[in-house]
Parts: C-alpha cells; sequence; structure tokens
C-alpha cells in the first residue's frame, strides 16, 4: 500500500481519494481554501438560511452518481426539491420538468460527507512538484509559511489552468492540454417581500433557466428544505459571456475603487435583468457577489484523467472527459478513473 496526495478537496479529489481509502491506501488532501467541495458551495446568511452559489442542485446524470445519489438520500444529506422548474425565453415562462435534489444544510454537506474521517490540510496552496527518487515532494505556502510534505503518488484534482503550472517545470509535456473554461458570476440577493406573479409560487419554490443575455439563471433558493420561513434568499447567475466580460475589465484594473465601482455596475445589470425576467426584483434589501473564474467546462480533455510520464502522477477533474457530459459527471468519473488506474499502477 502506498501514500497518496491529492490536490484539491473538490468533487473529484474527494471522489478519487475515498476510493483509494477503501483499497486501503493512505490519502492526504492539501486544499488551498479554507472549505471543501470546489464548486459545491454554500453560503450561509443571517437568520438561519442560505443560497447554493456554485452547483445549484443535485441531479444523478449517470449510473456512478446514481450510485452515490442513493447513499447521499439514505444518509439523509439529500432530499427531492419540490420546486416548479421554468424556462424564460423571449419575455415568457414555460414549464419545465425535472428529478433534482438539494440538501437542507446546503449544497456543501455533500462535500462535507464525503470528507468525513478524510485528513484534509486547508488553506495549504500546492506551488511546486519535485520527483525524488522514492515519490514525490510537494511544497505548499500556508498561513505559517512553505511546507514540504511526501507522498508516493499524486493526483492533481484541480482545474486545469492550476494544474499545468505544477506540471510545466517537469517537462511533463502539457503541450495538448487545452482546456477551455467559461467564467460564471453568482450574485445571492435577498427581499423583504416577493411579487406576485402567477404562475410563480412562492410557498413551492421556483427555479428559471433563462436566455436572457446577462443571465443563465434564478432561484428561490429559500424554498429549499428546512430554510427560514421569514428569508426571501434568491440567486442569479451570470452568462459565461458577460462573466467573461468582467473579468477581462477586472483583470485591467489597477485601484481598488474602480474594482468596487465595476462590481457595483455588473450587480446592477444582473438585478435589473431579473426583474425584466420576473417583475418586482429590482431592489433587493442585500446581495452579495461572488466571482467563479473556472465554472462550466467548454473544451474538455478528451480524456477521463490526465497521464503523465510518471504512473504516480495524474491529473483529473471535470476538465477530463471524452464526451459531452456535465461537470458534476465528469468530475466523479474523473475522480474513479484516476483511483482505479493508480491502484492498477501501485
Amino acid at each position: 500500500m502506498v501514500t497518496v496526495a491529492i490536490v484539491g478537496a473538490g468533487i473529484a479529489g474527494l471522489v478519487c481519494g475515498r476510493s483509494l481509502q477503501a483499497a486501503g491506501h493512505t490519502v492526504f488532501w492539501l486544499e488551498k481554501s479554507r472549505g471543501v467541495g470546489g464548486r459545491l458551495a454554500t453560503r450561509r446568511i443571517e437568520g438561519s438560511g442560505f443560497v447554493d452559489q456554485g452547483l445549484r442542485y443535485w441531479a444523478p446524470d449517470c449510473a456512478e452518481l446514481q450510485t452515490l445519489t442513493t447513499e447521499l438520500i439514505q444518509q439523509g444529506i439529500i432530499h427531492p426539491w419540490m420546486a416548479q422548474g421554468f424556462v424564460w425565453d423571449r419575455e415568457e415562462l414555460r414549464p419545465q420538468a425535472g428529478a433534482i435534489y438539494c440538501s437542507e444544510r446546503g449544497i456543501n454537506a455533500i462535500a462535507k460527507y464525503l470528507a468525513r474521517s478524510c485528513d484534509i490540510r486547508r488553506q495549504h496552496r500546492v506551488t511546486q512538484l519535485v520527483k525524488t527518487a522514492s515519490g514525490w515532494q510537494l511544497v505548499a505556502a500556508t498561513s505559517a509559511g512553505d511546507i514540504t510534505v511526501s507522498a508516493d503518488a499524486v493526483v492533481l484534482a484541480i482545474p486545469a489552468p492550476q494544474v499545468l503550472p505544477l506540471l510545466q517545470p517537469l517537462d511533463a509535456q502539457t503541450d495538448g492540454v487545452a482546456v477551455d473554461y467559461r467564467p460564471c458570476l453568482s450574485l445571492m440577493a435577498t427581499y423583504d417581500t416577493l411579487p406576485e406573479l402567477p404562475p410563480l409560487e412562492h410557498l413551492r419554490g421556483w427555479y428559471i433557466a433563462s436566455k436572457h443575455p446577462v443571465l443563465s439563471w434564478l432561484s428561490l433558493d429559500s424554498s429549499k428544505p428546512k430554510q427560514h420561513p421569514g428569508i426571501n434568499a434568491l440567486l442569479f447567475q451570470s452568462q459565461a459571456d458577460f462573466a467573461a466580460q468582467y473579468f477581462s475589465q477586472l483583470d485591467a484594473i489597477s485601484s481598488d475603487g474602480a474594482t468596487a465601482a465595476l462590481q457595483q455596475a455588473t450587480v446592477s445589470q444582473m438585478v435589473k435583468a431579473a426583474a425584466t425576467i420576473v417583475p418586482g426584483l429590482a431592489a433587493p434589501t442585500d446581495y452579495r457577489l461572488h466571482r467563479w473564474r473556472y465554472s462550466t467546462v467548454r473544451h474538455p480533455y478528451p480524456k477521463t484523467m490526465l497521464m503523465t510520464k510518471w504512473p504516480s502522477l495524474i491529473g483529473g477533474g471535470d476538465w477530463c472527459s471524452p464526451n459531452s457530459v456535465t461537470n458534476l459527471e465528469a468530475a466523479y468519473r474523473s475522480g474513479l478513473a484516476a483511483a482505479k488506474r493508480l491502484t492498477q499502477q501501485l
């Protein structure tokens, strides 16, 4: 049995490590954030409420995910979300059916469940990989300074733009890895009251897949199970092109004042778009904007994992997929494939 270091504690990294642990290997994770789950992200709001600002809901899109979904249901982690689904196109709301799930503790509860009993070292940002005679050394930046840890094998379960800088100094032949991510902006907005607009039933809840040029999604997240009844919390998510324009402007800014002005203008555009789709949403009482630079994969790496010239070093994540599938499905399959490959090789 070997020791495996997994860089990243998102879905791919957690699924990979869970499988390796089941095979008897020793696993530890190095995660740059304070939490786990990556885009399984939940923002808490005052009054015991929350908004799922990354992955909006859980949907079993393949047989492998259905197995995990059954486990999550049996453990009481997720429940069916009985909200009404709609599509907005050219000023019209059309009903849309679908079986989706959410958690009464927020979507991040799934990541916390997968991470239980795991050695996850948070706020450890890996900056360098060094090949040794017996395996690997990983240099990580922490609040206390740089540290170095050793492992027999490494899985890089982070976005491809973060993988490549770690591999290039090793001459790992990454020229053929061309992955294109689309960004997204998530706006959490709260309201004192909601407009009466049939066919939306606020008590039941609703979500809208939008074809507006600014917004791709609106949902009444406070309708998810066990939310405080006095909270009206909505999630607005942007179209990729709108987010790309924001990031292009942000990257050209050199002052805090200009950054704040850009954010305010962006929020105003998103709220205005929401009010176009659901009249009466023009004046939120509070809001928070979250930026996802690496949100959805437009052009993935055409395999379930990235193999290097060393059998003990593998890359994987939602950016690895030979087929057109959802990010969630791609990440899950890539994590399983990386674990299987390492078990066979080592």
